[in-house]
């Protein structure tokens, strides 16, 4: 493989992490709370992309296109995916909101017992590790992505092998998407923490949480239609 083929990898790699997706927005909305929850969930999404990368190289194209029941059903099972995390995320933070209001009404400090919430409670650095390999596992356009995508930077003719060159551009692209993510989850944590109020942050999760119920939406929305009029 040539430097230019590399720089090229690298730079597509880097700008495509960085477009919001689902990914993005759930890794944004778990970082508000705890670094960590973040950082976990994009190492989550990171193992999510090595499979992918895997599937592309073991030839997953060639089978979906035998089986596109199957292929349909893996988009359709994606979709609700997506609509169980908007609904864990809007109605966790509208208790949260709840919460912090009674509290308010009350003529309590909502902000000193904040770290008291159950919504730190009730997840753990493992459970957004696991919700973001299925945010990333079950998105078939992220498959669709690096199927239509890795292709163009694989070089036949070059010393190495294909599979030798599938390590090399899936090892560049994770170790991208970890630092971006990771540095992604601490910038916001850190502006969360500084500037944001809990109901602030709650709010922000609930925006979170109604682009991820637009996506699923949009998701099913097209695979019901393609499967009526195709």
């Amino acid at each position: 493989m040539s430097f230019d083929i590399l720089l090229a990898w690298t730079i597509f790699s880097g700008i495509s992490l960085v477009l919001p997706g689902p990914d993005f927005v759930y890794i944004t909305s778990v970082s508000l709370y705890k670094r960590s929850f973040g950082i976990f969930a994009g190492l989550g999404v990171q193992v999510g992309i090595t499979f992918h990368f895997l599937l592309t190289y073991i030839g997953a194209v060639t089978f979906f296109s035998r089986y596109p029941l199957v292929f349909t059903s893996v988009q359709m099972f994606g979709g609700l995916f997506l609509l169980y995390l908007a609904y864990s995320i809007l109605t966790s933070a509208w208790r949260e909101l709840s919460y912090l209001r009674q509290l308010k009404n009350q003529g309590e400090q909502a902000d000193a017992i904040f770290a008291q919430l159950s919504k730190k409670e009730q997840i753990s650095n493992l459970d957004c590790f696991k919700k973001g390999f299925l945010v990333n596992i079950l998105n078939i356009k992220a498959f669709l992505f690096i199927v239509g995508v890795v292709p163009q930077f694989i070089d036949a003719r070059a010393s190495f092998s294909i599979g030798e060159q599938f390590l090399v551009l899936t090892a560049i692209d994770v170790v991208l998407g970890i630092v971006w993510w990771t540095i992604l989850a601490l910038m916001v944590n850190y502006f969360s923490q500084k500037f944001a109020t809990p109901s602030f942050r709650a709010k922000i999760e609930i925006f979170a949480g109604i682009i991820i119920l637009c996506l699923a939406l949009g998701l099913l929305a097209r695979i019901i239609y393609t499967l009526i009029f195709s």
